[in-house]
């Protein structure tokens, strides 16, 4: 059985101590997913969706990281708007690598943490997989035209925030490995269809993660 721990680690700016969850992949070497919440003064490591999507990848037998970032929660520091919270997830990889040195980790963002992960995408060549949930069209534009490693990008058609066609022109332009999914009749936080979402996720996270394997 799979124990979640609460533990602390330091972002990559070397001094903001951030609170997080972990868990143990089932097996030696499996993979582990981190992932980023939505916009920090409106969402935690505990909101819904992210939930959700810890739940199916423990279900799975993943190794997870999910984190508060700076001035969320116990984590310390304040909210800077997106370079410190770049750092942040850059810290909770380096945490997740500490953790599990030979599994193959991934990448979950929402929202705004959608486009943390894009950019550590972008700059981290050792990220197996990505899902952007909600993006901002320009955090695909900006972050995923050069090479990378597979990346779901997962839309609402009902998005209140960003506009469906600056998405998909942007998810055209960026460069493959690349999948669109949309889901219909959703809005930009998923009210109600967060389960939905979650298995999606980790269902593509599984296929990618077991061509990794064999590749």
């Amino acid at each position: 059985m799979q124990t979640q721990h609460s533990i602390n680690f330091t972002s990559a700016d070397n001094e903001t101590l951030l609170e997080g969850r972990w868990v143990d992949p089932a097996a030696p070497g499996g993979p582990v997913a981190v992932l980023a919440h939505h916009f920090p003064p409106m969402s935690n490591m505990d909101q819904r969706a992210i939930f959700a999507t810890y739940k199916v990848l423990r279900e799975r037998g993943w190794g997870i990281l999910r984190y508060n970032s700076r001035g969320v929660g116990h984590s310390a520091g304040t909210f800077s708007g997106g370079a410190g919270e770049d750092a942040d997830l850059q810290g909770a990889v380096a945490e997740a690598r500490r953790r599990a040195p030979d599994s193959p980790v991934g990448l979950i963002g929402w929202s705004f943490g959608a486009e943390r992960v894009l950019r550590q995408m972008r700059h981290d060549a050792g990220i197996a997989a990505t899902v952007a949930v909600t993006p901002k069209p320009s955090g695909i534009s900006e972050n995923a035209s050069g090479p990378h490693g597979p990346l779901l990008v997962l839309v609402a058609e009902r998005d209140q925030f960003f506009d469906l066609i600056e998405t998909r022109t942007a998810f055209e332009q960026a460069s493959e490995p690349k999948t669109w999914q949309l889901l219909k009749w959703a809005d930009h936080f998923y009210v109600t269809r967060e389960d939905e979402i979650a298995r999606d996720t980790v269902d593509w996270l599984d296929q990618q993660l077991a061509a990794h394997s064999h590749s």
